[in-house]
């Protein structure tokens, strides 16, 4: 009877060690899942801001005339 106690407990360690890892790695699968669903929505939330500037940026170069360069003065010296 000692004997099947015995190995009962350790069998119910094994189990509890086994079930532990399991669950230990499910919940690091759970948080790397929610790291790269916010790094997507990050990704598109800033990819939208860009092209919202750019298409912005695009209908300015269109009402807007360009800008004529200045030309640099130079100075005559004399010698």
């Amino acid at each position: 009877m000692l004997q099947q106690s015995k190995q009962r407990m350790t069998a119910d360690n094994q189990f509890l060690k086994l079930q532990t890892k399991s669950l230990a790695r499910g919940r690091m699968t759970s948080e790397m899942d929610s790291i790269i669903q916010q790094r997507a929505e990050n990704t598109a939330r800033l990819r939208g801001l860009r092209l919202a500037k750019e298409a912005q940026d695009q209908a300015m170069a269109l009402v807007l005339p360009p800008a004529k360069a200045k030309r640099a003065k130079v100075s005559k010296i004399s010698a």
